[in-house]
C-alpha cells in the first residue's frame, strides 16, 4: 500500500495491484441481530427510508449464547447495515433506540470497499 489520494475531501488508502493503484473508500457494517422476521423487515426499511443505509441484508439462522447465567438457544434473523462512516453514529442512535432487546447486538466493522462500491455508498448517502 503506499501513501493516499484525496477524492471528495476524503483520504482513501491506495491499493498497487500489477503496477496500477487503485484508491480504497472506506466503508462500514454495522451487524445486528433479532428474533422477529417482522421487526427485521421494519428495521430494514425504516433505517433505508430515513437514509442511514445504502443496503441491509438479512439472513437468518441460529444463536446460541448464554443470558443471564443460562444457555440460550434462538433463531435470530441478522442484518448487515452497509453505510458510511459519516453516518455511524446515526445508525447507531437510531439502532439503540429501536431495537427491542434490553442488550442489543451492535457490532461496527470498517473496512475498505471497491471504488465503484464506495461511490454508489456514498452516492446514496448524498440523497439526503
Amino acid at each position: 500500500m503506499c501513501s493516499s489520494l484525496t477524492k471528495r475531501g476524503r483520504q482513501l488508502p491506495i491499493v498497487l495491484q500489477m503496477g496500477y493503484a487503485f484508491p480504497m473508500p472506506h466503508m462500514i457494517m454495522i451487524l445486528t441481530s433479532i428474533d422477529q422476521a417482522k421487526q427485521a423487515q421494519w428495521m430494514t426499511e425504516q433505517l433505508l427510508d430515513k437514509q442511514l443505509a445504502s443496503c441491509i441484508q438479512q439472513l437468518s439462522g441460529t444463536s446460541t449464547y448464554r443470558w443471564q447465567g443460562k444457555l440460550e438457544c434462538s433463531q435470530e434473523y441478522y442484518l448487515h447495515i452497509k453505510t458510511t462512516l459519516a453516518l455511524k453514529e446515526q445508525v447507531v442512535a437510531w439502532l439503540e433506540q429501536h431495537h427491542p432487546y434490553e442488550t442489543p447486538e451492535i457490532i461496527i466493522l470498517e473496512g475498505e470497499c471497491s471504488e465503484s462500491y464506495g461511490a454508489w455508498l456514498s452516492g446514496e448517502e448524498s440523497y439526503l
